[in-house]
Protein backbone atom coordinates (compact mmCIF):
# COMPACT_ATOMS: atom_id res chain seq x y z
CA UNK A 1 0.00 0.00 0.00
CA UNK A 2 1.37 3.48 -0.89
CA UNK A 3 2.69 5.59 1.99
CA UNK A 4 2.49 9.33 2.47
CA UNK A 5 6.25 9.66 2.97
CA UNK A 6 7.15 8.29 -0.48
CA UNK A 7 6.47 9.74 -3.93
CA UNK A 8 3.89 7.53 -5.65
CA UNK A 9 3.89 6.94 -9.42
CA UNK A 10 1.48 4.92 -11.53
CA UNK A 11 2.75 3.10 -14.63
CA UNK A 12 0.33 1.86 -17.30
CA UNK A 13 1.41 -0.95 -19.65
CA UNK A 14 -0.38 -1.75 -22.88
CA UNK A 15 -0.87 -5.42 -23.88
CA UNK A 16 2.20 -7.39 -24.97
CA UNK A 17 5.40 -8.55 -23.29
CA UNK A 18 7.40 -6.01 -25.29
CA UNK A 19 5.52 -3.29 -23.41
CA UNK A 20 5.09 -4.98 -20.02
CA UNK A 21 8.75 -5.95 -19.45
CA UNK A 22 10.20 -2.42 -19.91
CA UNK A 23 7.41 -0.97 -17.75
CA UNK A 24 8.21 -3.53 -15.05
CA UNK A 25 11.91 -2.72 -15.22
CA UNK A 26 11.22 1.01 -15.02
CA UNK A 27 9.01 0.44 -11.98
CA UNK A 28 11.67 -1.66 -10.25
CA UNK A 29 14.34 0.96 -10.91
CA UNK A 30 12.15 3.74 -9.52
CA UNK A 31 11.56 1.68 -6.36
CA UNK A 32 15.12 0.47 -5.76
CA UNK A 33 17.12 3.52 -6.89
CA UNK A 34 14.81 6.50 -6.38
CA UNK A 35 12.76 5.49 -3.31
CA UNK A 36 9.39 5.64 -5.09
CA UNK A 37 6.28 3.65 -4.40
CA UNK A 38 5.12 2.39 -7.80
CA UNK A 39 1.80 0.94 -8.88
CA UNK A 40 1.84 -0.84 -12.23
CA UNK A 41 -1.43 -1.29 -14.09
CA UNK A 42 -1.69 -3.81 -16.90
CA UNK A 43 -4.50 -5.32 -18.99
CA UNK A 44 -5.29 -8.82 -17.70
CA UNK A 45 -4.83 -11.72 -20.10
CA UNK A 46 -4.03 -15.42 -20.02
CA UNK A 47 -0.53 -15.15 -21.48
CA UNK A 48 1.63 -17.57 -19.50
CA UNK A 49 4.79 -15.47 -19.88
CA UNK A 50 3.06 -12.40 -18.46
CA UNK A 51 1.71 -14.38 -15.51
CA UNK A 52 5.15 -15.82 -14.76
CA UNK A 53 6.81 -12.41 -15.01
CA UNK A 54 4.36 -10.78 -12.64
CA UNK A 55 4.59 -13.56 -10.08
CA UNK A 56 8.39 -13.35 -10.07
CA UNK A 57 8.38 -9.67 -9.10
CA UNK A 58 8.29 -9.16 -5.34
CA UNK A 59 9.35 -5.73 -4.08
CA UNK A 60 7.95 -4.09 -0.98
CA UNK A 61 7.01 -0.81 -2.63
CA UNK A 62 5.86 -2.19 -5.98
CA UNK A 63 2.17 -2.95 -6.45
CA UNK A 64 0.78 -4.65 -9.56
CA UNK A 65 -2.88 -4.27 -10.47
CA UNK A 66 -4.58 -6.17 -13.29
CA UNK A 67 -7.27 -4.21 -15.11
CA UNK A 68 -10.11 -6.39 -16.46
CA UNK A 69 -9.76 -7.50 -20.07
CA UNK A 70 -12.10 -5.72 -22.47
CA UNK A 71 -14.16 -7.03 -25.40
CA UNK A 72 -13.41 -4.95 -28.50
CA UNK A 73 -14.94 -7.34 -31.06
CA UNK A 74 -17.68 -4.85 -31.95
CA UNK A 75 -15.18 -2.00 -32.35
CA UNK A 76 -12.68 -3.59 -34.76
CA UNK A 77 -12.74 -5.89 -37.76
CA UNK A 78 -10.38 -8.30 -39.49
CA UNK A 79 -8.62 -5.47 -41.35
CA UNK A 80 -7.88 -3.41 -38.26
CA UNK A 81 -4.16 -3.02 -37.67
CA UNK A 82 -2.62 -4.27 -34.46
CA UNK A 83 -1.63 -0.73 -33.46
CA UNK A 84 -5.23 0.43 -33.85
CA UNK A 85 -6.46 -2.53 -31.80
CA UNK A 86 -4.05 -1.67 -29.00
CA UNK A 87 -5.30 1.92 -28.96
CA UNK A 88 -8.91 0.70 -28.73
CA UNK A 89 -8.06 -1.72 -25.89
CA UNK A 90 -6.34 1.04 -23.93
CA UNK A 91 -9.22 3.45 -24.51
CA UNK A 92 -11.81 0.90 -23.39
CA UNK A 93 -9.78 0.18 -20.24
CA UNK A 94 -9.90 3.77 -19.01
CA UNK A 95 -13.01 3.37 -16.78
CA UNK A 96 -11.31 0.55 -14.85
CA UNK A 97 -8.12 2.59 -14.49
CA UNK A 98 -10.08 5.61 -13.25
CA UNK A 99 -11.95 3.52 -10.68
CA UNK A 100 -8.74 1.90 -9.39
CA UNK A 101 -6.98 5.24 -8.91
CA UNK A 102 -10.05 6.87 -7.36
CA UNK A 103 -10.22 4.09 -4.76
CA UNK A 104 -6.64 4.66 -3.55
CA UNK A 105 -6.10 6.34 -0.18
CA UNK A 106 -2.81 7.84 -1.38
CA UNK A 107 -3.16 8.50 -5.09
CA UNK A 108 -0.21 8.70 -7.47
CA UNK A 109 1.29 12.10 -8.17
CA UNK A 110 2.48 11.03 -11.63
CA UNK A 111 1.23 8.79 -14.43
CA UNK A 112 3.65 7.19 -16.89
CA UNK A 113 2.23 5.49 -19.99
CA UNK A 114 3.77 3.81 -23.03
CA UNK A 115 3.16 4.98 -26.61
CA UNK A 116 -0.35 3.46 -26.70
CA UNK A 117 -1.61 4.84 -23.40
CA UNK A 118 -1.77 8.59 -23.95
CA UNK A 119 -5.59 8.57 -23.74
CA UNK A 120 -5.11 7.97 -20.00
CA UNK A 121 -3.80 11.52 -19.64
CA UNK A 122 -7.38 12.67 -19.20
CA UNK A 123 -7.41 10.68 -15.94
CA UNK A 124 -4.09 12.17 -14.89
CA UNK A 125 -5.50 15.66 -15.42
CA UNK A 126 -8.65 14.74 -13.49
CA UNK A 127 -6.58 13.72 -10.44
CA UNK A 128 -3.90 16.42 -10.78
CA UNK A 129 -1.09 14.04 -11.75
CA UNK A 130 2.05 14.74 -13.73
CA UNK A 131 2.01 13.08 -17.17
CA UNK A 132 4.91 11.27 -18.81
CA UNK A 133 5.33 8.97 -21.83
CA UNK A 134 7.77 6.07 -21.73
CA UNK A 135 9.06 5.11 -25.16
CA UNK A 136 10.09 1.49 -24.55
CA UNK A 137 12.15 1.31 -27.77
CA UNK A 138 15.01 3.54 -28.88
CA UNK A 139 15.23 7.21 -29.83
CA UNK A 140 15.37 6.51 -33.57
CA UNK A 141 12.02 4.68 -33.48
CA UNK A 142 10.49 7.67 -31.71
CA UNK A 143 11.90 9.97 -34.39
CA UNK A 144 10.47 7.77 -37.16
CA UNK A 145 7.01 7.66 -35.55
CA UNK A 146 6.78 11.43 -35.08
CA UNK A 147 8.25 12.42 -38.44
CA UNK A 148 6.32 9.90 -40.57
CA UNK A 149 3.05 11.02 -38.96
CA UNK A 150 3.38 14.48 -40.46
CA UNK A 151 4.17 13.25 -44.00
CA UNK A 152 1.33 13.08 -46.52
CA UNK A 153 -0.02 9.56 -47.09
CA UNK A 154 0.16 9.96 -50.87
CA UNK A 155 3.86 10.82 -50.73
CA UNK A 156 4.58 7.81 -48.53
CA UNK A 157 2.65 5.55 -50.93
CA UNK A 158 4.33 6.78 -54.12
CA UNK A 159 7.84 7.50 -52.83
CA UNK A 160 8.34 5.01 -50.04
CA UNK A 161 6.02 2.06 -50.72
CA UNK A 162 5.76 1.85 -54.49
CA UNK A 163 9.13 3.51 -55.17
CA UNK A 164 10.73 1.69 -52.22
CA UNK A 165 12.87 4.74 -51.52
CA UNK A 166 14.07 5.64 -48.06
CA UNK A 167 12.27 8.22 -45.95
CA UNK A 168 14.61 10.94 -44.76
CA UNK A 169 14.37 11.65 -41.03
CA UNK A 170 15.85 15.08 -40.18
CA UNK A 171 19.10 14.70 -38.28
CA UNK A 172 18.74 10.91 -38.08
CA UNK A 173 19.37 7.75 -40.04
CA UNK A 174 16.82 7.40 -42.87
CA UNK A 175 14.11 4.74 -42.86
CA UNK A 176 14.66 2.20 -45.64
CA UNK A 177 11.66 0.44 -47.16
CA UNK A 178 13.08 -2.89 -46.01
CA UNK A 179 12.85 -1.71 -42.39
CA UNK A 180 9.64 0.29 -42.67
CA UNK A 181 6.72 0.18 -40.28
CA UNK A 182 3.84 -2.16 -41.10
CA UNK A 183 1.42 0.77 -40.92
CA UNK A 184 3.40 2.54 -43.68
CA UNK A 185 3.88 -0.58 -45.81
CA UNK A 186 0.09 -1.08 -45.99
CA UNK A 187 -0.85 2.56 -46.24
CA UNK A 188 -2.59 2.10 -49.61
CA UNK A 189 -5.35 -0.16 -48.31
CA UNK A 190 -5.45 0.32 -44.54
CA UNK A 191 -6.10 3.59 -42.80
CA UNK A 192 -3.27 4.63 -40.53
CA UNK A 193 -4.23 4.47 -36.86
CA UNK A 194 -4.89 7.75 -35.10
CA UNK A 195 -1.55 9.21 -34.13
CA UNK A 196 -1.20 10.09 -30.46
CA UNK A 197 1.66 12.51 -30.95
CA UNK A 198 -0.42 15.55 -30.03
CA UNK A 199 -1.39 13.81 -26.78
CA UNK A 200 2.19 12.81 -26.05
CA UNK A 201 3.31 16.41 -26.50
CA UNK A 202 0.72 17.39 -23.89
CA UNK A 203 2.88 15.58 -21.33
CA UNK A 204 5.60 16.81 -19.01
CA UNK A 205 8.21 14.80 -20.88
CA UNK A 206 9.11 11.64 -22.78
CA UNK A 207 11.32 8.97 -21.23
CA UNK A 208 13.31 6.89 -23.74
CA UNK A 209 14.86 3.47 -23.19
CA UNK A 210 18.28 4.50 -24.51
CA UNK A 211 21.31 6.50 -23.40
CA UNK A 212 23.13 9.56 -24.68
CA UNK A 213 26.30 7.86 -25.93
CA UNK A 214 24.39 5.22 -27.91
CA UNK A 215 22.18 7.59 -29.94
CA UNK A 216 23.73 11.00 -29.42
CA UNK A 217 22.90 12.39 -32.89
CA UNK A 218 19.29 11.15 -32.81
CA UNK A 219 18.73 12.52 -29.31
CA UNK A 220 20.21 15.83 -30.41
CA UNK A 221 17.84 15.92 -33.40
CA UNK A 222 14.85 15.25 -31.13
CA UNK A 223 15.86 18.22 -28.98
CA UNK A 224 16.79 20.58 -31.83
CA UNK A 225 13.95 22.93 -32.80
CA UNK A 226 15.44 23.19 -36.28
CA UNK A 227 15.05 19.41 -36.74
CA UNK A 228 12.52 17.35 -34.72
CA UNK A 229 12.26 19.43 -31.56
CA UNK A 230 9.28 21.37 -32.87
CA UNK A 231 7.36 18.09 -33.25
CA UNK A 232 7.97 16.79 -29.74
CA UNK A 233 7.71 20.15 -27.93
CA UNK A 234 8.51 18.53 -24.56
CA UNK A 235 11.74 17.50 -22.79
CA UNK A 236 13.11 14.04 -23.53
CA UNK A 237 14.96 11.96 -20.98
CA UNK A 238 17.22 9.06 -22.04
CA UNK A 239 16.96 6.71 -19.03
CA UNK A 240 18.19 3.40 -20.47
CA UNK A 241 19.24 0.81 -20.81
CA UNK A 242 16.36 -0.87 -19.02
CA UNK A 243 16.78 -4.61 -19.47
CA UNK A 244 15.42 -7.58 -17.60
CA UNK A 245 18.08 -8.83 -15.19
CA UNK A 246 16.47 -11.93 -13.67
CA UNK A 247 16.96 -14.37 -16.54
CA UNK A 248 18.31 -17.91 -16.53
CA UNK A 249 22.05 -17.27 -16.16
CA UNK A 250 23.02 -20.89 -16.83
CA UNK A 251 21.04 -20.91 -20.07
CA UNK A 252 22.50 -17.50 -21.01
CA UNK A 253 26.04 -18.87 -20.66
CA UNK A 254 25.14 -21.94 -22.74
CA UNK A 255 23.79 -19.71 -25.51
CA UNK A 256 26.92 -17.54 -25.45
CA UNK A 257 29.17 -20.60 -25.67
CA UNK A 258 27.17 -21.93 -28.62
CA UNK A 259 27.35 -18.56 -30.39
CA UNK A 260 31.13 -18.41 -29.91
CA UNK A 261 31.48 -21.72 -31.78
CA UNK A 262 29.58 -20.55 -34.88
CA UNK A 263 31.28 -19.24 -38.03
CA UNK A 264 31.60 -15.47 -38.27
CA UNK A 265 28.43 -13.76 -39.62
CA UNK A 266 26.56 -17.07 -39.74
CA UNK A 267 23.89 -16.27 -37.11
CA UNK A 268 20.94 -13.93 -37.60
CA UNK A 269 19.18 -12.48 -34.56
CA UNK A 270 15.49 -12.02 -35.24
CA UNK A 271 13.29 -10.01 -32.87
CA UNK A 272 9.61 -9.26 -33.36
CA UNK A 273 7.75 -6.58 -31.46
CA UNK A 274 5.05 -7.84 -29.13
CA UNK A 275 2.11 -9.22 -31.06
CA UNK A 276 3.60 -8.54 -34.51
CA UNK A 277 3.63 -11.74 -36.58
CA UNK A 278 6.22 -12.43 -39.24
CA UNK A 279 5.08 -12.80 -42.82
CA UNK A 280 5.74 -16.23 -44.32
CA UNK A 281 8.48 -15.02 -46.67
CA UNK A 282 10.36 -13.50 -43.72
Amino acid sequence: MPKEDKPHAALLASPGMGHLIPIMELGKRMVTHHDFHVTIFFIANEHASATSLLKSTTLENLDIIALPSVDISSLVDSDTQLVAKLLVIMRESLPSLRSSIAAMKFRPSALIVDLFGADAFEIAEEFGMLKYVFNTTNAWCLAVVFHSARIDDKFILEHHVKGQKSLEIPGCKSLSFRDTLESLRNIDHIDRPEFHGHKMTNSHGILINTWEDLESSTIEALRDNNLLGTLLKVPIYPIGPLVRQDGNQVLDEQVKLWLDKQPIESVVMSHSAAGVPYQQNK
